[in-house]
Order: C-alpha cells, then structure tokens, then sequence
C-alpha cells in the first residue's frame, strides 16, 4: 500500500458498508479464538497473555498465531482471509490440516481443533485467561463475509500506522491483534527507577463496540503518580478527545477518515500530548 492512493480509491465503499467490516470482524473474532487456545496450549504462559495473540500478515492477507515445536516441526495455526480456512501449517508453508468453516458451526470447528491437538498428544484442554460472550453462537454457521478484503486493507492501515507510530515515537512494541476484544494494538511502558510500569500509553484499532457503532483508531495513557486530565487536551487535526465513562482517549472513526495521512495526524498528535501527560 502507497502512502494514499489504494487507500483513497477504496475508502467511499468501505465508508457505507462498515457493517459488512463489522460481520467480518465478527465472524473472525470467533475463529481467532482457536489461535488464542493453541497458545494456551502450546507456548509458554506469559504475564500479559502475549502467547495469545496474533498478527496481520498483510501479504499472506492471513492472521497467524505465535510458532510451536511439534514433532521437531515449527507449526502455527493461521486464519487465511482469501480462502477463508483455518490451516496449521508448518515452516515450509506446507498446509498440514485445514478446515473450511463456511457452513459450518464453532462446535464443528472446535471438533476439528481438538482433534488436532490430541493427535499431538493434547488431552486436557486448559481455558483461556479471559471471558468473552461468543461472537457467533456455538451452534450457528459461519458464512464467508462479503466484507473480507476490506476488512483485510483497514488492517493493514493499522499494522502500517502504528509501525510508523513506534518509529516517529522511539518507541518498541510488537503490532499485534489481542484476542479478547480483537483489536490491533502497541503497548508502551514507561518504567520507574527500580524498572516497575509507573505509565503507559496504548493505541490502536478497535472494532466495533459499545463506543462506537463502527471500528476506530484509539490513543490512551496513565500515569501512576496523577490522573490525566484528558477534558484539557488541545483538539486534533483528526479525529477528537472523548471523555465517557466507558473510554478516556483520543478516537478516529472510520468515516472520519480520507486518507491514510490522517490516521498518522492522529496517532502522532495524540501521542505528543499523552507523552507530554505522563513522560
């Protein structure tokens, strides 16, 4: 993708149809729940529930779980967004079980999983460490999204702005999508003395949810030591400060934005400010 010009050429049809965006994200979100329980499974446990998530690989148009060893093999389970499948597949790209949910429920493609994992000798299937109200009932089919590619290109805007984002901030943080609420998201921690978090800033792109009726860029932050005061942020080229009960941060939704410029206004704006806040 080019700094704009893709981007400008697909925004007017994805700015009415984030409903169909909304569905993918939706039936996606659920599937994403088997990458979520194979870390659980097969990685070791970390602190932040990192073993979890996921990234978008753009050029693949896949989402792919973390690597783990089996049977000398490194394998990973991924959801392909072209042929809509699930597939573990090993480090020569070789698919090495796949399953087509098209038409078929979240029971049946958790029988398949399972099966998987007991063929490598997984028994005793452990949870994951967070709770979530199925995104599509245990006993509905899945049906193929009309809102894929779209979907894949507004991910893709994410990974590259919040790339941008680390490099602009000198900043480190992994662009990863979190399989609770499936967002694509960076974490920075800003340590004390004795190396404990005393503040953070986070940003990303959500989903649709109970702050907005279609998905959105977000920038947020903390300070240990003080509470922001988020009601005297100066306003954004982009976007704007929203002060709710339910979110305190900078938010861009997607029919606010014409160009992929605007998103890194935001990102950037925002982030000088919070930095400001709690630096």
């Amino acid at each position: 993708m080019t700094r704009s010009g893709p981007l400008k050429h697909v925004l007017p049809a994805m700015k009415t149809a984030h409903q169909a965006i909304n569905e993918a994200d939706r039936v996606l979100h659920s599937l994403a729940q088997f990458i979520a329980l194979t870390g659980t499974q097969l990685l070791d446990q970390q602190p932040d529930d990192s073993h979890t998530n996921m990234a978008w690989n753009p050029g693949q148009h896949r989402l792919e779980g973390r690597p783990f060893v089996r049977n000398g093999q490194s394998v990973r389970l991924i959801i392909d967004t072209r042929a809509f499948t699930l597939a573990f597949i090993d480090q020569t790209e070789t698919v090495m079980a796949s399953f087509s949910p098209d038409n078929r429920t979240p029971t049946d493609a958790a029988a398949w999983w399972k099966s998987q994992l007991q063929a490598w000798g997984v028994q005793d299937i452990k949870p994951v460490n967070y709770r979530l109200d199925p995104p599509v009932d245990q006993l509905t089919p899945y049906v193929r999204p009309d809102g894929l590619p779209e979907w894949g290109q507004w991910r893709t805007l994410a990974n590259t702005a919040l790339t941008r984002l680390n490099e602009w901030s000198g900043r480190a943080s992994e662009v990863r999508v979190w399989p609770h609420h499936f967002d694509t998201g960076v974490y920075y921690t800003i340590p004390d003395a004795a190396g404990q978090e005393r503040a953070a800033i986070w940003a990303g792109y959500a989903i649709a949810d109970a702050l907005s009726d279609e998905p959105y860029f977000y920038q947020s932050g903390y300070d240990r030591s003080h509470a922001v005061d988020f009601g005297a942020a100066p306003a954004l080229p982009v976007g704007q400060w929203l002060v709710t009960d339910g979110w305190k941060g900078a938010f861009l939704p997607l029919s606010a934005i014409e160009t992929d410029e605007a998103v890194d206004a935001f990102f950037r704006e925002s982030y000088a400010w919070l930095n400001q806040q709690v630096a």
